[in-house]
């Protein structure tokens, strides 16, 4: 039986003994039942209508198969502090059928803001979006619940494992040659010969590297990169047409594992790894050097529209495809395999 049910047995049975025996303290007892009983139900009505919910942050990074601390923010308006508010999170991956519902409790105290902490243990890398969409409150003697929904959104950046490919490089001598036999070619204008590279313009780039008639085409500023700049990195292209809406999760998850892997590999040989993809109708670039830089890489990433295929201006090293085949030029270095991509990360040296 629940509380209320037991209060209202209690009230019911003061009720009859005050009835047959006519007494005041009897009187006195079932009026202050039936008093505390209505103040109980205000109190309820109260702390609904005094107490709110919100994620203090748009954004937060976690890891995959961990236990991720996030939090919510409880804002108690009014004199009296909630006893024990329950609030209701709903979990879900942007194409994943159906949320995975999640509750915790808390406290707020009177007129200030009380930030929880609650934890979220991802299955897959990947956005995971985190609605909170209940606050359930009770009166002190948790007889009255009273809810109050709410849309509140916040997104989680589940980011692969640190597990990095076993790399031993080559010579990159015959780099060039290999270059050259890659799909993806800067058109030429006329630029000096040490031009190696093209990325996306950076405040303090000389005008004389801008390549304006690319810059021109695609409403974007792009300075040219020389050979010198590019000896302290590794370059790498990412080609996404494979992948479309209805991709699902544990999909995209394989090829977040195999990308963070082979960047973190070719990180134990140069400074950076240059990474380019396609978001939509443009190009995005971006620099991964360390941890810092790999969670802002990502985030962009998984942020980006990224069903549209490769980067066209581009001249790269490797380049990685949804399929996870992984190339050096033209050649190919390896194809991962989409049912047992870890055990080949954790298994496999490869020389390139």
């Amino acid at each position: 039986m629940s509380r209320l049910g037991t209060w209202v047995l209690l009230i019911a049975a003061t009720w009859y003994l005050a009835g047959m025996f006519r007494t005041a303290p009897l009187t006195v007892l079932l009026l202050s039942e039936l008093g505390l009983l209505a103040v109980m139900a205000i109190l309820s009505l109260y702390f609904r209508r005094t107490l709110d919910a919100a994620f203090p942050s748009e954004t937060a990074f976690g890891e995959k198969e961990r236990d991720n601390p996030c939090k919510v923010a409880l804002r108690a308006s009014g004199r009296l502090p909630a006893g024990r508010p329950r609030v209701t999170l709903g979990l879900s991956y942007r194409t994943q059928r159906g949320r995975t519902i999640q509750r915790f409790y808390g406290g707020a105290e009177a007129r200030r803001e009380t930030e929880m902490e609650f934890y979220v243990y991802p299955p897959y890398c990947g956005p995971l979006d985190i609605e909170l969409r209940q606050i359930l409150t009770w009166d002190y003697l948790f007889l009255f619940p009273a809810k109050r929904r709410k849309r509140e959104r916040m997104t989680l950046m589940v980011l692969p494992p640190p597990r990095a490919l076993q790399i031993t490089p080559r010579t990159f001598a015959d780099a060039s040659v290999l270059r050259a036999q890659s799909e993806l070619v800067i058109p030429s204008d006329g630029a000096s010969p040490e031009v190696r590279d093209l990325r996306e313009y950076r405040p303090g780039d000389s005008a004389r590297s801008i390549h304006w008639k690319l810059s021109a085409r695609t409403d974007t500023l792009w300075s040219r990169e020389y050979e010198d700049e590019r000896e302290e990195r590794f370059t790498l292209a990412l080609d996404l047409s494979a992948a479309n809406a209805r991709t699902r999760p544990e999909r995209w998850d394989v090829f977040y594992e195999v990308l963070s892997a082979v960047v973190l590999g070719l990180l134990r040989h140069r400074n950076a790894v240059r990474i380019y993809w396609r978001d939509g109708e443009r190009d995005r670039v971006q620099d991964v050097s360390d941890e810092q830089s790999r969670k802002e890489f990502f985030m962009r990433l998984y942020q980006s529209d990224a069903q549209s295929g490769t980067p066209e201006t581009v001249l790269t090293d490797f380049a990685l495809d949804f399929n996870l085949q992984w190339k050096r030029g033209a050649a190919l270095v390896w194809q991962f395999d989409v049912s047992d991509a870890l055990w080949e990360i954790a298994e496999n040296h490869f020389v390139v």
